[in-house]
């Protein structure tokens, strides 16, 4: 009832009929209630599956531990779906930006400009390929001022990074290692190794490397959106009423807040439900959320 701050007024009998059908014919037994929302839940299980082993593969290719990271959900369904994939993955903190609904519109209204040059090179790592490596990034920066010009860089703060797609002679991959301003080859060369070790857990210094595609990107810098501050309220918002939440094969209570009336400092236990115009969040069993003063919500795990 509280869609679109309840403006847009759903059918929730129709949805539960459908997915009790739907239940039916793959063989769930129970009352229409009970076969509707385990039909749900499998639906849910199947594409938190999905995104989790996307999300664990890119992890896994750069070397990192997802307990080291927070996700930030974002649009109408992220915030709804994002402890079930923090969960899933092992990420022990979400946070939910205020306006997730708008938050690919705010990013695109504050983004720097950018646009990436590149050039293929295709060359043994020695002293004379890095000579001309080092000109190649000087005539793509070239082309970066260019282009910065023409967007008006002259108004703006601009910088170029550097990066290079590298590997060890005879492998069939590339890393692609950020390069320092101003190097040299032996700079190059150790870049490469400390890369391939921290991804790949070795190094091979006395092996030859080659040169891939050399990339610099040119950024014009977008000045900082003005943050955005919550005003204190005087006293903490308590729940507007609760309602059942189907988690985990079984029903629980859970609390239902207005995310418009919540203020800074001000914590809850899950499960809970946070309800906004653009979005609804959901905040699982063993899992708090807290507001901070920008009005992100935090959500931690237990097991934090």
């Amino acid at each position: 009832e509280g869609f679109l701050g309840g403006r847009m007024k759903r059918d929730g009998a129709a949805a539960r009929d459908a997915l009790a059908a739907l239940g039916a014919r793959i063989g769930i037994e129970g009352d229409a209630t009970d076969v509707a929302a385990r039909t749900a839940e499998g639906a849910l299980a199947v594409t938190t599956a999905g995104m989790a082993s996307a999300l664990y593969k890119t992890l896994a290719e750069r070397g990192l531990d997802p307990r080291g990271f927070a996700l930030v959900p974002f649009g109408g369904a992220g915030p709804t779906h994002a402890n079930l994939l923090a969960e899933e993955v092992g990420i022990p903190h979400v946070v939910v930006p205020p306006a997730a609904g708008t938050f690919c519109a705010m990013g695109a209204a504050g983004a720097d400009f950018r646009r990436d040059f590149v050039r293929s090179l295709r060359r043994p790592l020695d002293a004379a390929n890095a000579r001309l490596l080092f000109e190649t990034f000087d005539a793509l920066a070239q082309d970066g001022r260019a282009w910065l010009e023409a967007e008006g860089g002259v108004r703006m703060e601009t910088r170029f990074e550097r990066s290079l797609d590298m590997r060890y002679a005879g492998q069939a991959y590339e890393l692609r290692v950020r390069l320092a301003p101003e190097t040299d080859a032996a700079a190059v060369a150790e870049a490469f190794h400390r890369e391939h070790e921290r991804i790949y857990g070795f190094r091979d210094p006395d092996a030859a490397i080659e040169l891939g595609t050399v990339r610099l990107a040119a950024v014009g810098v977008t000045p900082d959106l003005p943050p955005q501050k919550l005003t204190a309220g005087n006293r903490v918002s308590p729940p507007k009423g609760s309602r059942r939440l189907f988690h985990r094969g079984s029903w629980v209570e859970a609390s239902v807040h207005a995310r418009a009336a919540l203020v800074p400092g001000q914590s809850l236990e899950g499960p809970a439900i946070v309800e906004q115009d653009d979005t609804t969040v959901i905040v699982l069993p063993r899992w708090s959320a807290r507001v901070d003063e920008a009005g992100n919500l935090h959500l931690e795990s237990a097991a934090r």
